[in-house]
């Protein structure tokens, strides 16, 4: 089978799935129990980033008592939940990672997400079997919008990240993967759609994925032209 010399990472919540709101909800009612009023439009501004990262801001902008570790706890089994009963797809996901895979491209998940949950999240979708290899938000030292998750997932892959697209959703994603030395689609969403984000190609959803980005398109993708 002929193959791609391009391989493809997706960031996982926003891109592969509809997950953002649950992880919204889960630190809303933990913010509530402290009194805190937390809308959904501060929440996007903290999208893409880590655990430690958020909670560390959080803390400075609110008078919240709980400790870092009491939050995670919470909000790590209100997600897991979540995960494993199976988060909806964003729409031409499991087609997109199919394609790619019978195709010989390699794709991998880089997530700022830890293991647990990028396990649980690609397992209860149905999607673990398709990808070459992932890489979780507790196995670098810097999250999202450093470079370093992007590296990492392209050393994981073999394949020089000036050869990888990314897919991201996210500003901090977004930002990482351009540092990396990668070309970027940018799933738009209502929290990015007013934002002037750099990325070499936008997408409302991942039908709208173009074989054609591919630096050389494999005769066996289909709609490749």
């Amino acid at each position: 089978m002929a193959t791609c010399s391009t391989a493809v990472i997706f960031d996982m919540d926003g891109v592969l799935l509809d997950s953002e709101p649950l992880h919204y909800e889960a630190v809303r009612l933990a913010l509530a129990e402290q009194g805190v009023d937390f809308p959904f439009d501060d929440y996007a501004r903290y999208l893409g980033t880590t655990l430690t990262s958020t909670w560390d801001e959080l803390c400075e902008r609110y008078p919240i008592t709980m400790t870092l570790a009491e939050f995670e706890a919470r909000y790590n089994a209100d997600v897991l939940a979540h995960y494993q009963a199976g988060a909806p797809l964003i729409g031409g996901a499991r087609e997109l990672v199919e394609q790619l895979r019978d195709a010989g491209v390699p794709i991998s998940v880089a997530s700022s997400s830890h293991r647990m949950w990028v396990n649980a999240a690609l397992e209860g979708a149905g999607l673990s079997e398709y990808f070459d290899q992932t890489t979780a938000g507790d196995e670098v030292s810097m999250g999202k919008p450093s470079p370093e998750i992007y590296l990492k997932a392209a050393e994981k892959l073999g394949v020089d990240p000036a050869h990888c697209i990314a897919i991201e959703d996210a500003p901090a994603g977004v930002e990482s993967a351009n540092a990396a030395g990668m070309k970027v689609v940018l799933v738009r969403s209502e929290l990015t759609g007013d934002l002037d984000l750099t990325s070499d190609w936008q997408v409302n959803d991942l039908t709208e994925f173009k074989l054609t980005w591919l630096s050389k398109p494999s005769a066996n993708l289909v709609g490749a032209t």
